[in-house]
């Protein structure tokens, strides 16, 4: 796990979401653990490798998470996501845009003010390194017992500001299974509407850190476009091309960027 707590906390929420997965489990499902996988089950088949989805793209508003990420809290941001290697993140305001994209082992940043901030907090390694893809460390058969690795602390019907019914769900690792891990504990508290199982709240909280995002949209994909992966024409002449070895550092400087009010 990353070692910053900005870091930490993208990859909590990942977790969170794509631990699941679920083959069969009817619409009207009411078992809280029936729902819980319903809800997730989109965003575990991303790392399924017999999948067809393999492609996110979400927007989502951060409400709360560590020091670092302060300047971009109630800011919207955008994420795609196609397994295994591509990722972009970029915030939405016109007037103040940054951008992070990683495609395979390029890595490009906008706008060149980003440059500076990540060749500082970056460690330089003593030879070339590669970006690891995104994945999970189990095997198909292992994700799909998954869900019997995690206990629900709550979960009650509720409803949101316009009165659309959802679902509140608190839930966290096994205790046993936690500790057998030795893995830091954190739990996580998910709102969920009730006609489409989609997941509108994510809050996880450590001892050590608390995250929290609204989000706005989500929608999978068999692929996205190639173009995701590239500057936007107007803007080729700010980006630059981040070393492979500093893609940590990048994804860390992104979040501690401060937006112009």
């Amino acid at each position: 796990m990353p070692n910053t707590a900005f870091q930490r906390f993208l990859t909590a929420i990942l977790a969170a979401g794509l631990l699941f997965v679920a083959s069969s489990v009817s619409v009207k499902a009411q078992n809280k653990y029936d729902v819980l996988a319903r809800v997730l089950q989109p965003y575990a088949a991303l790392f399924y490798s017999r999948a067809t989805t393999k492609a996110m793209q979400a927007d989502l508003i951060l409400r709360d998470g560590p020091p670092t990420a302060t300047e971009i809290l109630d800011h919207p941001l955008r994420i795609f996501l196609q397994m295994p290697d591509k990722l972009r993140i970029e915030t939405l305001d016109p007037q103040h845009r940054l951008i992070f994209c990683r495609n395979g082992q390029k890595v490009w940043v906008y706008p060149h003010r980003i440059l500076a901030g990540i060749v500082a907090a970056g460690r330089q390694p003593k030879e070339e390194r590669r970006i690891p893809d995104f994945r999970l460390p189990l095997k198909d058969q292992q994700i799909i017992w998954i869900p019997a690795l995690f206990e629900i602390l709550r979960f009650v019907s509720a409803s949101d500001g316009p009165g659309t019914p959802t679902w509140a769900i608190d839930f966290q690792l096994v205790p046993g299974i936690a500790q057998a891990l030795r893995c830091e504990a954190w739990t996580a508290g998910a709102v969920v509407t009730q006609n489409d199982f989609q997941l509108r709240r994510l809050r996880i909280a450590s001892s050590h850190w608390t995250g929290e995002i609204n989000i706005i949209a989500c929608h999978f994909e068999k692929a996205l476009p190639p173009q995701t992966w590239e500057p936007d024409p107007d803007l080729t002449n700010e980006v630059t091309p981040v070393p492979p070895e500093l893609f940590d550092s990048a994804l860390e400087s992104i979040a501690a960027i401060t937006i112009p009010r």
